[in-house]
């Protein structure tokens, strides 16, 4: 099943639980009727869009405001992070956005913007990466890839999301590995998930969860995670696959995503209030029955996280100085 249908199925059910979902306490934001602006940083059809349309819903309640998404994809998320600085001066944009990604943006250094212009108001998931095959590839683990791709270079591709660290991920183990193997960058999730099914490359380097939908077609060869996936079962973790080969991982957990909400630093600066009522009504819509109940009945607790973004400065500051490392 393509990924594309699943952000709409996403959006509908989340509209369900909101119509049924008890009334939610409303906070008062400085912005009055204007608009709230979710801008994803990604096409539709990924992890971030969909979770976005999902917030969006309890946080009109929330906000008694109208919340808009809008996907502004292009150039790893720097499309999307340009657009909220322009548009988000006064806190009416927002950006849905990975990190690592947005660090990578920031690293590449072309973009027109620095880290001090953004601020982490909330992180959302903590999402591994998912490596997959098609179920009759007849490759039974990383490791077995890793011998194929060996045996036959130049002959195997993987399938990612250009300008992410789904493709840093993917380079990086390529080098690591010694392996002439092809990454194939794509607009978006969806695009490289549908290649892979359309038979176009060997394997697809993507995010846990949204990947699930694959979950009939294709078989994981690791998740990117110092403990295995409860929707991706047969998957070893990719520490203990490279073990096998001889490597190991800068850390368990090496370029995952954490899904985020970034707002202007500019904004924070200037209206302090105003950003502690907004970082107070996505934490508070997070909480809320819509989105629990969602990640409960989906089975996603172990990648939920809905807390503010300042408690993960630390950890987005190491990810800024190995990423600066690698990809000199």
């Amino acid at each position: 099943m393509p990924c594309p249908q699943m952000s709409r199925r996403l959006f509908s059910r989340a509209l369900g639980m909101a119509a049924a979902s008890v009334a939610l306490p409303r906070i008062a934001i400085a912005q009055g009727d204007k608009p709230l602006q979710i801008i994803v940083g990604y096409p539709p059809g990924g992890s971030t869009d969909a979770f976005a349309r999902l917030i969006s819903v309890p946080l009109q309640q929330v906000m008694n405001r109208s919340v808009v998404v809008r996907n502004q994809p292009g150039a790893g998320g720097q499309l999307g992070a340009s657009a909220m600085l322009r548009e988000g001066r006064d806190g009416s944009a927002v950006l849905a956005i990975n990190q690592p990604d947005l660090n990578l943006a920031i690293a590449r250094g072309n973009a027109g913007f620095k880290g001090t212009d953004f601020r982490v108001m909330m992180a959302d998931l903590h999402e591994s990466r998912v490596f997959l095959v098609k179920n009759d590839s007849g490759i039974r683990d990383f490791v077995d890839f890793f011998n194929k791709a060996k045996a036959n270079p130049g002959k195997f591709s993987i399938s990612v999301t250009g300008g992410t660290a789904q493709e840093v991920l993917a380079k990086w183990l390529i080098d690591t590995l010694k392996i002439d193997v092809i990454v194939v960058s794509y607009k978006g999730g969806a695009e490289g998930a549908n290649a892979l099914l359309a038979g176009d490359v060997t394997a697809n380097l993507g995010d846990d969860f949204v990947r699930s939908v694959l979950r009939p077609k294709t078989t994981a060869l690791f998740i990117g995670s110092d403990r295995k996936s409860p929707r991706w079962d047969e998957a070893q973790t990719l520490q203990s696959q490279l073990a096998k080969l001889g490597h190991s991982m800068p850390s368990p957990n090496f370029l995952s995503r954490y899904g985020v909400y970034v707002v202007s630093a500019e904004f924070v600066k200037k209206d302090p209030n105003g950003y502690q009522a907004l970082q107070q009504a996505f934490l508070k819509a997070r909480s809320g029955p819509v989105m629990t109940d969602y990640i409960q009945k989906n089975n996603l607790t172990d990648m939920s996280l809905g807390l503010p973004g300042e408690q993960f400065e630390k950890v987005f500051r190491s990810e800024m100085s190995e990423i600066e490392r690698i990809t000199k």
